[in-house]
């Protein structure tokens, strides 16, 4: 039988609120380029919920809601209201100020935000920009057993509309009972991590359950999941390793000191001209 990857951690997670982070500054390198993966759950509310104004810089976010409605806007002048399944690309470059807000749907507010570093050089201090697409945009690849949905990236001859700044590939499966999934990715996309939504799954010897992350050891090897009585939806999100330092100030990702500097006083720049360039639409 061929070797596949297998798990090195499993993760559970810190929660703070609806907020459950599951990549933290003391472990920065272990995922890289992966900086950050938080799953926002918020559940019996009515109104509204989300972060007023604030910055980053150095890295590339990526927002999915899966339940309910996320109401995007930043300083590039992207305001864009997204619905459950679409997907929208902030890169921050030497920085950006943005508001994201959620509104339930039958009581619960659901999404995922993913952030890379960018590569070191012109594009980690570039302008920031925006991308944004529908979920109707997105392709799906039904097997026999699955399917799978292409965030960003390529699976089987499936490519994203979206492009990233460096090479990931971002996936939305789902697996039947007693259901398989196999792949061969691209041989540079070497580190990663498998999240659970529902159900369980086996990668390997290990089993995983909801709510935890899988870190995939570094490999060029295929990937096997597999389901039993009860099948799945996950995430497999995996990536090529940046070459370079990651210093973060927690809301920001950067190469070396000079840049982390220069996008803090950029954000504070954004954020002092705030009701010029960032003011709601009414």
């Amino acid at each position: 039988m061929q070797a596949t990857r297998t798990i090195n951690k499993i993760r559970y997670g810190r929660k703070s609120g609806p907020m459950t982070a599951y990549i933290y500054q003391e472990n920065l390198s272990e995922l890289n380029p992966f900086v950050l993966w938080d799953h926002f759950d918020a559940n019996g509310i009515k109104e509204e919920t989300g972060l007023d104004y604030h910055g980053h810089s150095g890295i590339e976010a990526f927002s999915y809601p899966v339940t309910g409605t996320l109401h995007h806007m930043d300083s590039c002048g992207c305001s864009v209201t997204m619905q459950t399944g679409d997907l929208q690309i902030m890169t921050t470059g030497k920085g950006i100020v943005h508001k994201d807000t959620m509104q339930p749907l039958g009581g619960r507010a659901e999404s995922f935000a993913l952030w890379t570093a960018l590569p070191a050089g012109e594009r980690e201090m570039a302008d920031a920009s925006s991308q944004y697409i529908g979920t109707g945009s997105l392709p799906l690849v039904e097997e026999m057993d699955t399917t799978t949905k292409v965030l960003i990236g390529e699976y089987k001859q499936a490519k994203s509309p979206l492009s990233s700044s460096i090479p990931v590939t971002y996936l939305d499966i789902m697996i039947a009972p007693y259901g398989g999934w196999y792949w061969e990715p691209d041989e540079r996309l070497v580190s990663g991590f498998v999240y659970m939504r529902s159900g369980s799954v086996y990668i390997g010897a290990n089993q995983l359950y909801p709510q935890q992350m899988g870190i995939l050891n570094p490999s060029k090897l295929p990937i096997h999941i597999k389901t039993s009585q009860k099948g799945a939806r996950l995430f497999l999100i995996l990536g090529e390793p940046l070459n370079q330092p990651m210093l973060s100030s927690g809301s920001s990702v950067h190469s070396n000191p000079e840049n982390l500097h220069q996008g803090s006083d950029t954000i504070s720049a954004l954020m002092a001209n705030h009701p010029v360039h960032l003011a709601d639409p009414s």
